[in-house]
Order: structure tokens, then sequence, then C-alpha cells
């Protein structure tokens, strides 16, 4: 009587284990709540600071990397790189260091030759001599300030360069949140980007579910805008580190987003249909 009793227990017992249990396949089958993010969302700011002259860019624009979005008040800075400039591409101390360098060469020469002919005296080539030398001395001189010049031009340039902000990504404006005339700081932002090509899906899987995902696996995107919709996304990171709290994980997927007409920052559901075929 006993033995039967524990025997109908253990079948009682294994009927009414959950399928999810028996099964990790048909919990990730099932859909997930999930929120469709932008790849990358940055405020942009100044590395200086000044007065924001212009904004060449609105909400809503559409940017790409490398493009010029604002500029800070310059006119300091553009007058230290003209007068630079006009420095590094001068080249009349140089042209008539070389000139005295060749005069006094020719007349070391021949001071050389009358001495030879024993109608100079020592005294006279020696002079002649040092002032060769240093002729050659000063051109060289005139040369290594024509280098610091040129590099003295391109930091001028890096300096009027940094008044120039311009966009890391290529993705649209979501925020202005400075206007002309205002003060730029050290901690100031400028306006708000967000690249949507590709989009981040974040979504958190039941725990049981953490052997059977793996990078490059495939998923079903149902965003709630557009209604109907389905897109195909693929996992990009899974998060080693699990959350014994909500016995789940987070998993990061990439939806391809080429010709922006799915918008981020809307929730979604996720499937991972692959799984259980």
């Amino acid at each position: 009587m006993l033995k039967a009793t524990i025997a109908a227990m253990i079948l009682v017992a294994v009927l009414v284990v959950p399928a999810s249990a028996a099964d990790p396949s048909s919990v990730l089958d099932r859909p997930h709540d999930c929120i469709i993010e932008p790849f990358i969302a940055t405020e942009l700011g100044s590395p200086v600071t000044g007065i924001l002259e212009e904004l060449l860019v609105d909400q809503g624009s559409r940017v790409t990397k490398g493009m010029v979005v604002a500029r800070l008040r310059s006119d300091l800075e553009q007058a230290s790189l003209d007068l630079a400039k006009a420095r590094a591409e001068s080249t009349v101390i140089i042209d008539l260091g070389r000139e005295r360098a060749n005069l006094l060469k020719k007349e070391a020469s021949r001071v050389t030759e009358l001495h030879g002919k024993q109608i100079s005296s020592t005294a006279q080539l020696e002079k002649a001599l040092s002032e060769q030398q240093q002729a050659v001395l000063q051109l060289r001189q005139a040369e290594t300030d024509q280098e610091f010049a040129v590099l003295e031009m391109k930091r001028a340039a890096a300096l009027l360069a940094q008044r120039t902000i311009v966009s890391p990504i290529d993705g649209y404006v979501t925020k202005r949140i400075m206007a002309p005339g205002e003060n730029v700081f050290e901690q100031a932002k400028i306006m708000k980007i967000a690249q949507i090509d590709p989009l981040r899906v974040e979504v958190h899987l039941p725990i049981v579910g953490f052997p059977l995902i793996k990078e490059g696996m495939k998923a079903e995107i149902r965003p709630s805008q557009p209604a109907g919709a389905v897109y195909s996304a693929t996992v990009s990171v899974i998060d080693k580190v699990l959350d014994a709290a909500s016995d789940t994980f987070g998993v990061r997927l990439l939806l391809a987003n080429p010709t922006h007409e799915l918008p981020a920052g809307v929730n979604c559901t996720a499937t991972f249909p692959s799984i259980g075929r």
C-alpha cells in the first residue's frame, strides 16, 4: 500500500512539472517583451569653452558622420591661424641667409686661394672661414625657425578646428539643447544625436533558456508600431551575469534598418522560433 502511494505521488509530480522545465525551447518560442532603441545615442559637447555662434541643424535633421552641425565663435583663433600661416609661408629670412652663405663661401674660397699664393694673411683666412661658418649656422637657424612656424600653424589650425562641432555618427538630431549666443562650457551639451541603423533590441529571457541562446541566432521582432510588422534581428550580446532576483538574463540583438522606416524607442516582442525547429 505504501509503495503504491509513493508511486502515485511521483506520477503526479511528473505530470505537474511545467513544460518550460522539461522543454526550454518552448519558453523561448513564446513572445517576450523587448524594447527597440537607437544603436548609439550621444550628446554632443565641445572640447573648448566659448560662445555658440550658429547651429546648422534642427531637431529631426538627418546628419552624416563628419558633418558640421555647430560652430563656436572663433575670431581670435582665426586671426591666430592667419598670422601663423603667414609666418610659415614666408621664406624671406631663409632666402637672405642662403644668399649670404653662398656669398661668404665664395669669399672664403677666394681668400683661401690668395693665402695659398701667400698674398693674404692667415688672419684674413681665419676671418673669412669664420664668417662663412656663421652664415651657414644662421641659415640652419632660419630653416629651423621655419619648421617651428609650420608646427605653430598646425597648432593654430587644430585650435580653430576644435570650435567646429561635427557629428561622430550617421543619424538624426533628436534634441537641440542650446541656442546661438549661449556660453558653451566644459559640461554643456549642445544637442543629441541618435543612430538608428542598425537598431538595438534589448530583451530579458528566462534563465532556463540561457544554454540555448547563441550569438548570431535569429529572432523575430514584432514592434508595437507599425502594428503587425515582423522583422528579423540577430543576437549580438548575451549577458554572462544572470539576474537571480528575476530569474532572467539580458540579450541584445541588432536589427538592420537601412531605410530608417522603423523608429527607435518603441516596445516590441521577441520570439526565437528557430530553437524549436
